[in-house]
């Protein structure tokens, strides 16, 4: 939950309906600040009963790591507090987890399919069902896994109406992580997306500004990856809002007239397919508040964006730089393009997400 990103909303939002008729416990690794999270993500999680489980003790995590079974150690420890529940229904959406399904029927739900290997064919097939947050997981998940997956969209918040007066403002929101492919860690280029900002002086002459706003990852290497970012900005009308509110970032949304994307740029999408971009809450929740959509053709995007109709795709730098462009000198353009975006946003709320979970669990 320290991440407080898409997978943390997607889990809290399905935790909080799923308790109007139902009882719900949401099982956690460590204490969980429950305000903070009500807070975050607008959820009302008074009906929930938030547990922690325990975790193997010392000698056994040592003897666990000697034999390069550290995870799968947890997974089997968690699993046995689990069945202790007899829970009629069991829904798992921690990524790459090692962990069984704990209950009669389960519900495995897949941001992006970590690697095949015998001991994740068991994990994945004691679930009776996969889901798949878009096509581009679910495809993937046929290619790792060789199962059927359901596609379900993610719940997205509508962050409009959009301000009346638009500012001449390019936002792009997500998390703050050092790059890395040991783990196929799911990098937002934020330093792509700021070098080209630098180039485009005649856009700074015109009043344009770049918004960045996410949470900033606890380890030291994204902490470092942050400040850099802020020092290479200096001199430039660029800002940043690190670990904003909801309150905040819809604000930033209202006000933005063009989002940027660049999830995945610059790696091979067949050799690491994780590192581009699973579904992409953030572009929807833009496309909400009216700001129009600028965003690398690869992955969840292309579900999210039609090309020319509610926003622009691109592939390589010099086309981003030339749809922005276009986008900030023609007032008539980016205004038909917006009013299409937050039509199109609407395919992805809340309330077509607990809609969909309703029927998958009649059907589970």
């Amino acid at each position: 939950m320290r991440a407080m990103g898409g997978g943390e909303k997607l889990t809290l939002v399905l935790a909080e309906h799923l308790s109007l008729a139902h009882n719900v416990f949401l099982f956690c690794g460590e204490p969980l600040d429950v305000a903070s999270l009500e807070q975050f993500f607008n959820v009302d999680l008074s009906r929930v009963k938030v547990v922690c489980l325990k975790n193997p003790g010392s000698l056994s995590r040592v003897l666990a790591r000697l034999s390069s079974s550290n995870g799968r150690s947890v997974s089997l420890h968690h699993e046995n507090q689990l069945r202790s529940y007899k829970l009629d229904l069991f829904i798992n959406n921690s990524y790459a987890s090692g962990l069984s399904c704990p209950a009669t029927r389960g519900i495995f739900m897949c941001m992006f399919p970590h690697l095949a290997s015998p001991m994740v064919s068991n994990v994945v097939n004691s679930y009776s069902t996969i889901v798949a947050i878009s096509r581009y997981a679910a495809d993937w998940v046929w290619k790792r896994w060789d199962r059927h997956s359901e596609v379900l969209y993610p719940p997205c918040d509508d962050m409009g109406p959009p301000s009346s007066a638009k500012g001449k403002i390019i936002l792009h929101v997500g998390r703050f992580i050092a790059d890395s492919l040991e783990d196929e860690r799911h990098h937002k280029r934020q330093d792509l997306l700021l070098e080209t900002f630098k180039r485009v002086t005649d856009l700074h002459q015109q009043g344009w500004e770049l918004h960045f706003t996410g949470s900033v990852s606890a380890d030291g290497k994204s902490r470092t990856f942050a400040d850099t970012l802020m020092r290479a900005a200096e001199g430039f009308p660029v800002f940043f809002h690190f670990n904003s509110t909801n309150k905040e970032l819809r604000k930033l949304y209202r006000s933005a007239a063009i989002y940027w994307h660049a999830t995945g740029y610059g790696v091979d999408a067949d050799k690491y397919p994780s590192t581009q971009e699973h579904f992409g809450i953030s572009t929807v929740e833009a496309m909400s508040a009216g700001a129009v959509p600028v965003v690398y053709a690869t992955g969840g995007q292309k579900e999210i964006v039609t090309d020319k109709v509610d926003g622009y795709w691109w592939a390589d730098i010099d086309r981003l730089v030339n749809q922005t462009r276009r986008l900030a000198n023609d007032d008539e353009l980016r205004s038909e393009l917006a009013q299409q975006a937050v039509l199109s946003s609407k395919r992805f709320s809340r309330e077509t997400f607990v809609a969909n979970i309703d029927r998958l669990i009649l059907q589970s």
